[in-house]
């Protein structure tokens, strides 16, 4: 089974963020650009198309489903209730496959094996009495529903975002001595490219407690009531997310927050009310990156990255966009903050040379997006990420079948951001990728 989505998230372009219309895809220095090129359009075209090839070459031996759907991007709101309707027309199920993320940098091919959960929760507080004026009815008797969320909220976290929830870190699997190794690769490979990286960060703490840790965010408040600075207002919400790791049950993490937050209230002696809606949720994930199915894409993946030569088109100059590298270690007046997708995507970059220089392939070293040009076998780096899929842990559970997860875009790729894109090559080499995965897996 492939599964993918189609939708996407909004493309707001009236402040020009974009360079091209979102939603009319457009070819730009061998990116194609526009809203779901990289998430997750292309990666599926690339599927679709590498079926074709077999049916075509007839070399296709297995039966492959394709999984599409139209609300990734809302939750997957009415996805199991689908599923489990149309177990009988889907049949029977042996691997899972997706392609819905991206390299940690712009050079290296990776594999996913763990995914984080998520719920998305609202909590509101509301007055019992209208909007108020703070000068004529604002006094210590008041008890304000702003107020009263923003102390509700800070019993939540502690010192360095220490999540308070009782019980919360409880479920959470140690990372194991054998996953940490893999670490080890990921720092070689992303140093090669970022040298200043050493100097600057703890990678493989970085990268665990983005990957392996739970975190909770506050993402943005609401208030009612006309917007100047004398309201008191009626009702105030915040809209919270905690990521989750494996071990760790939604459902279960829900209903502690809810409880939790319901006893912190109550504590407070407020006469508001404290509503809590829990609006989405998702298993954490993580999968078995020893077994066939990610044996068979690290094979596909060597053969299809590997293969590159002086001469092939694929290493003629593509991006000439110019991205500074990260900035040098800073002194101790102020920590050091983490790395994060986007310093992982820039700092890879290099400035393009010159149209005068005299090579006609420069080195990956001087240019922006290049693979080496010799060939070389390119053994994935096998990653985990910090975001969450609702389906793949429902999907593995419902058909008793495996999953995996290969990225195909690359960390620059701006996804649910402006400008997004996916690199040609990188479409192609998913292409020939998944075409070999198809064909191989069955077999074994």
């Amino acid at each position: 089974m492939f599964y993918g989505h189609y939708d996407v998230i909004p493309a707001e372009n009236e402040s020009s963020r974009w360079d091209t219309d979102p939603f009319a895809l457009e070819g730009i220095n061998d990116h194609v650009y526009g809203r779901g090129a990289s998430d997750n359009k292309g990666p599926i075209l690339a599927a679709i198309y590498a079926v074709a090839d077999l049916v075509a070459n007839k070399e296709l031996d297995s039966d492959i489903i394709f999984l599409i759907e139209g609300e990734e991007e809302s939750g997957s709101r009415g996805f199991e209730q689908a599923i489990r309707a149309n177990k009988k027309l889907i049949g029977n199920v042996d691997w899972i496959l997706l392609a819905n993320s991206y390299w940690l940098d712009d050079h290296n091919p990776c594999l996913t094996y763990g995914l984080r959960g998520v719920i998305h929760a609202t909590i509101e507080v509301q007055s019992g009495h209208p909007d108020l004026h703070s000068g004529v009815d604002g006094s210590s008797l008041l008890d304000e529903s702003l107020k009263d969320l923003v102390a509700l909220l800070s019993k939540l976290t502690g010192q360095h975002g220490k999540i308070l929830i009782p019980g919360f870190y409880e479920p959470i699997l140690p990372v194991t001595q054998e996953e940490t190794s893999l670490y080890e690769d990921i720092k070689r490979a992303l140093m090669s490219n970022n040298p200043s990286l050493a100097s600057q960060h703890n990678l493989t703490e970085e990268l665990q407690k983005r990957w392996c840790d739970a975190s909770l965010t506050i993402h943005r408040f609401y208030t009612s009531g006309p917007d100047n600075s004398t309201i008191i207002p009626r009702l105030a919400k915040a809209s919270v997310s905690l990521r989750l790791v494996p071990n760790q049950t939604a459902q279960e993490v829900a209903q502690t927050l809810t409880s939790f937050l319901h006893e912190q209230f109550e504590q407070m002696d407020s006469k508001n009310e404290l509503t809590i809606n829990i609006d989405h949720l998702a298993e954490p994930w993580l999968g078995d990156y020893k077994n066939q199915i990610f044996k068979t894409l690290e094979e596909a993946v060597i053969d299809a990255w590997s293969t590159d030569t002086p001469g092939s088109p694929l290493n003629r100059r593509r991006n000439s966009s110019t991205v500074p590298s990260i900035t040098p270690p800073l002194n101790g007046a102020r920590k050091v903050a983490p790395t994060t997708s986007s310093i992982l995507a820039k700092g890879s970059m290099t400035p393009e040379p010159s149209d005068s220089e005299s090579e006609p392939y420069p080195s990956v070293r001087r240019q922006s997006n290049y693979f080496p040009l010799q060939a070389k076998r390119r053994k994935p780096l096998y990653i985990r990420e910090g975001g969450s899929i609702p389906a793949i842990r429902f999907l593995e559970k419902e058909f008793d079948a495996p999953a995996a997860h290969l990225p195909c875009g690359q960390a620059s790729d701006n996804a649910h951001l402006d400008n997004e894109r996916l690199r040609l090559v990188n479409l192609y080499k998913s292409r020939d990728i998944f075409r070999q995965v198809f064909k191989e897996l069955p077999k074994k």
